[in-house]
């Protein structure tokens, strides 16, 4: 999955031989990676305190989350990024898991294809082309997918040529504008640790990794918004 790093001090401090097999392993982190949202509608007087799963966030995650933009937090390569997408919970899992025309909408993916299928479990492999620095880079990532009741993905590198580890997972949950009413947004969460083969200098690893959980997020809310816009024509 991808990114074009701005972090000038590591840059200051890694010399150009170093940067080529950073890029390598960037397809890995935009697998299994919303933005475009609409405002929250008002609370109603009589609702009582709302216990949704925004609601049980801290109160700046609740504000950024709100106003459109996804967040991330985490760092030492364990993360966990978060968006809310207005629309229905059978489109968030249908972008999610969409895994034969990911490289459609995801930034910097070439392919991505399912290629063996074990009743809730997938192998995808996923080849992405980035450009990191002076080199345009290409590489590859199989991931085990295991899908569970339409609302998670668990997630585990089978095989990289860059990564050392990665194991995470997606959620899905329904969040209504106030209490009984229907719901109107999906939050996303994405609960993700990887570590960087030997020889990567972590701390740009990192940085990277980080950078990118936002925008594959936000790929990701683009296209879950095109599809609820097609669903209402």
């Amino acid at each position: 999955m991808q990114l074009n790093p701005n972090n000038q001090n590591h840059s200051n401090r890694i010399n150009a031989m170093q940067f080529k097999p950073i890029g390598r392993w960037l397809v890995g982190i935009t697998m299994l990676g919303l933005v475009s949202i609409t405002g929250m509608a008002p609370v109603r007087a009589d609702s009582g305190l709302f216990n949704s799963p925004v609601d049980q966030l801290p109160a700046a995650t609740r504000t950024i989350l709100r106003s459109g933009s996804s967040v991330v937090t985490g760092e030492k390569g364990k993360y966990v990024a978060q968006v809310l997408v207005t629309g229905s919970m059978d489109t968030a899992w249908s972008v999610l898991t969409d895994y034969d025309n990911a490289a459609r909408f995801l930034p910097n993916v070439e392919s991505n294809k399912i290629v063996e299928t074990r009743k809730d479990t997938k192998i995808v492999e996923q080849v992405s082309s980035q450009q990191v620095f002076l080199f345009t880079i290409k590489s590859r990532v199989k991931l085990v997918l295991t899908e569970s009741n339409r609302r998670r993905v668990d997630f585990k590198l089978q095989d990289s040529d860059q990564l050392q580890s990665m194991t995470g997972y997606w959620k899905i949950e329904p969040i209504a504008p106030y209490q009984g009413a229907a719901p109107t947004q999906v939050l996303i969460t994405q609960v993700v640790e990887s570590q960087p083969k030997s020889g990567i200098p972590q701390g740009t690893f990192y940085d990277i990794f980080k950078n990118t959980l936002s925008k594959t997020m936000s790929a990701l809310g683009r296209e879950m918004t095109t599809r609820e816009a097609a669903k209402s024509k």
